[in-house]
Parts: structure tokens; sequence; C-alpha cells
């Protein structure tokens, strides 16, 4: 990657790392083990976008994912964008016009992502998250090593139930892989397929939130028996070849910046959504530039081309994982509630086993966030009662949800920063912590209370 980065081309209108990146997401959902790896082409000296243009138009013209030569500009299927989100905002804000006649239109997820609901319901959308039923229960940590429920599963019967009644007014099914909301714990092939042809089923496109797909692919590896044998690669191309479309945050996959979306030319979410692309294209040109930097710099654009192989090594995932579950069982051995099994990125604190006798709108996670980063020095995320801002669904429907949601706190881990004396500093903090949390203040909101996404941006203090 710091290679590439020294090679970016900043040419406005088309550069070389542009052509590079299409063809490199080629590799990462069609190729499988047989990637073609366009970028070795400037690496080594092939420095004319020119050329590596006309191999990319050469290949294909209108395909599967990302339309090759004047096909990508006749029928736009792949947008570069500045992150995640950026996908989310396009993807929601083209969608909802082809539902502008209709009310309470449903996207339904395995567990939507804190910027994906933001963006779906900023758009006038009903994000539904059907979380497993053992999402979050009580796990052995002797079997951590051995086996793996997926917990990070859509939840089909409750699926199912929808469909049954209410099909119509699903505009979209979105699988984030891995399960972010849901402590970051992985989704099953078996379960992306059964997902598949209950979509095909009802003509619901199936879209795919990536941001985290290759450590997803290696839980499959390890825990999904029939794919011990199959690589990284292998494993994401049958992904994808259920999907009819996908976003992707690059920043999760070792790149600076960038996002990523694309989907299947005349796949089922081109056909149900006839023109979306031209239209996505449009925004895309208006808010984030031209369509061949997506407000991205040449440099960013060959890091993220890199960062597409590097990150699904099984050299770099694997470790990753092992440190996940190193600073998971740690913690769990010290009686501080964790989400086990543990994903691969992050591990997740129970607030509500933590601080049991807490009320939800002292909104605890705050209290806990302040004093780990007051005291230690260790920043975490709050993603519980006032990431879900509870108090403003009470405030709109006169109770409380029939099903509260999860009230975590997340300790991501940023990739090749850290290792095991990190994560032991994090472990002993906490259990001082966790011995003196009758000391952690309730917080309270100041400004920005109805904000989206306002555990960014709204101001709180503590309770008195």
């Amino acid at each position: 990657m710091w290679s590439a980065l020294f090679l970016g081309d900043e040419s406005y209108a088309r550069n070389s790392w542009y052509y590079a990146l299409l063809d490199g997401f080629r590799d990462y959902c069609e190729r499988g083990n047989n990637p073609h790896r366009s970028y070795m082409d400037i690496l080594m000296g092939t420095n004319s976008f020119r050329d590596i243009e006309k191999k990319f138009e050469l290949e294909d013209k209108a395909r599967g994912y990302i339309n090759g030569g004047i096909a990508q500009l006749e029928f736009p299927n792949a947008f570069l964008l500045p992150q995640g989100r950026c996908c989310e905002n396009i993807l929601f804000s083209i969608l909802k016009h082809y539902w502008a006649k209709e009310r309470n239109v449903m996207v339904i997820s395995n567990g939507l992502f804190d910027t994906t609901k933001a963006n779906v319901a900023v758009n006038g959308f009903e994000g539904i998250n059907l979380f497993m039923p053992d999402i979050f229960a009580d796990f052995e940590i002797s079997k951590i090593d051995t086996y793996n429920s997926f917990r990070g599963n859509i939840n089909i019967a409750e699926f199912k139930n929808i469909l049954a009644t209410d099909n119509k007014r699903v505009a979209l099914i979105n699988l984030t892989m891995t399960n972010n909301t849901g402590a970051g714990q992985p989704v099953s092939l078996a379960n992306v397929r059964e997902t598949k042809k209950l979509c095909n089923k009802y003509n619901i496109p199936l879209w795919i939130d990536a941001s985290r797909i290759a450590e997803n692919a290696a839980f499959i590896k390890r825990y999904e028996r029939e794919y011990k044998d199959a690589s990284i690669p292998e494993i994401l191309k049958l992904i994808f070849e259920e999907a009819d479309g996908f976003h992707t945050s690059l920043k999760k996959a070792l790149c600076n910046m960038g996002g990523f979306m694309c989907f299947k030319h005349k796949g089922l979410f081109d056909l149900r959504y006839p023109g979306i692309g031209n239209e996505m294209k449009k925004l895309q040109v208006l808010t984030y530039g031209n369509d061949s930097y997506g407000a991205l710099s040449g440099r960013d654009i060959a890091a993220a081309t890199l960062s597409l192989y590097e990150s699904i090594s099984e050299e770099y995932l694997y470790p990753r994982i092992e440190l996940t579950k190193y600073l998971a069982i740690g913690l769990a051995n010290k009686d501080i509630p964790v989400i086990l099994p543990p994903g691969g990125h992050a591990v997740y604190i129970d607030l509500n086993k933590m601080f049991p006798s807490r009320p939800w709108n002292d909104f605890i996670g705050l209290g806990l966030c302040t004093e780990l980063l007051k005291r230690y020095g260790i920043r975490s995320c709050e993603l519980g009662y006032f990431a879900w801002e509870i108090d403003r669904y009470l405030d709109k429907h006169g109770k409380l949800p029939e099903r509260m949601p999860p009230n975590l706190l997340r300790l991501a881990i940023p990739a090749n920063v850290y290792h095991k004396d990190h994560m032991d500093y994090v472990i002993e903090s906490l259990d001082e912590l966790n011995r003196d949390k009758k000391s952690i203040p309730a917080f309270e909101i100041t400004r920005g209370k109805d904000n989206e996404l306002r555990h960014f941006i709204a101001g709180v203090k503590p309770k008195i």
C-alpha cells in the first residue's frame, strides 16, 4: 500500500488507479482464486491509464458487477466514494423516489449499522433488525476455538413472518457482514443463501454491507465445515454470487479513506429499480466530484486498490481475530460481561449485565466511555440506549420499545496497531474500573438531542 501511494495518479477526469481499482473489485467479488491483479501493470511501470483502460474494456462490456468500458458510462453500476456512509446516502436517497407513493416501507436487516440506520430513517424508510434469538445469550468460553453458531445471522423465522404478510412493503434486505450492531458476530454462508432464496421468491433485492466481510469469510472458513478447505477469496466469491449489490467502507480494509458501491448488471436490484444507476451517478457527480475519483486523491485510490488484496490475507485476518479473542477472554475471566463468542474487530460489553440496577435513561454507557478515557486513555464507543435514541422513541410513541435494542459498549481494535501488551492494559484497566463502578456517573443530553447520528455530535454532561 505504501509503494502504491507513491505512484498515485492525480489526473482529474480519469486516472490509471481508477481502472485498477475497478478491476481489483472484480478480483475481490468474482474471481476467487484466479485474480488478474491489474495493479501490477502500474507497479511494474505501465503508468499509462490508456493501456490499463484498454485491457479493462476488452475483457467485458455489460456484465455482472462493474460494467466495463463504455457500458460503465451507459449503464453505471460501480461508484467510488469517500466512505461507507456516503454510499448509504446515495443508495437510500435515490431509492426513496421509487417508493414515493408508498408509506411504511421497510429495509430489513440482521443488524443495521448506525450510519445505515440513520440514512434509512432520514429517507423515510423503516429499519427493521431481525436478530437471532440467542444473539446475546451466554456462551461457554471453552467452545470459542471449536464452535460458532453464527449469531450474526438474520432471523429467518421472523423474516418469513414479515414476508408472509408485508412482502410488498420491503424495499431491500441489508445483510451486514459481520453484524457490527450484533456485537460483530458473523453471518454463515448458509444463512446468506437461505436469505437469497426468500428474496428471489418475493422479488426483493439482497444487498450486503461488506465493510467487514473479510473477517466474516475467515469465520466461515474456520467454523462452517464445508468451507474449511476453501480460500478466503473463494468464500468471498460465493458470498457475492448470492448478493444483488453491496457497499463497503474501505477504511475497514486497511485503507486510509474510501467507500465503494456496486450492483449486478441486470441483477434483481437493477431490474427492480430500472435506471437507478444513472440516478446514482448524477448524485455522485453532483456531491462528490468526478466519478473516477469520488472525492478521493489518487494516492487514496492507489492504497484502496492494494487494500483489497492485503485485507483478505489469512496472515493478516487470523492474527487479528486471535487478538480480539484474547481481549474478550481476558475480560470475561475478570467477570466483565462481554458478548461471546467474540467477532473479528471488536469486543462488546453488555452494559445491562455490568450495571443491572441502572435505569435506561442513565445512559451509563456514556459514563463508562468517559471514565475509560479520563482515567486510562482508552477510547471506546457507546452503542447502547443513547446511540439507539431510546428517549426519542419514548417521546414519539409514548412508551419504550417492546424489544429494547442492545445496550453495548464497543472496544474496537484498529488493525495493525496494537498487540497483546496493549490488550493486557485494557483488561486490567476495565477490571479496576469494574470494581469501582458505583462511581461511574449517569449522563444527560445538553444539546443536539434530535440530531441524526447524534452520538457523533450531541453534547452531554454528567448528572449531578
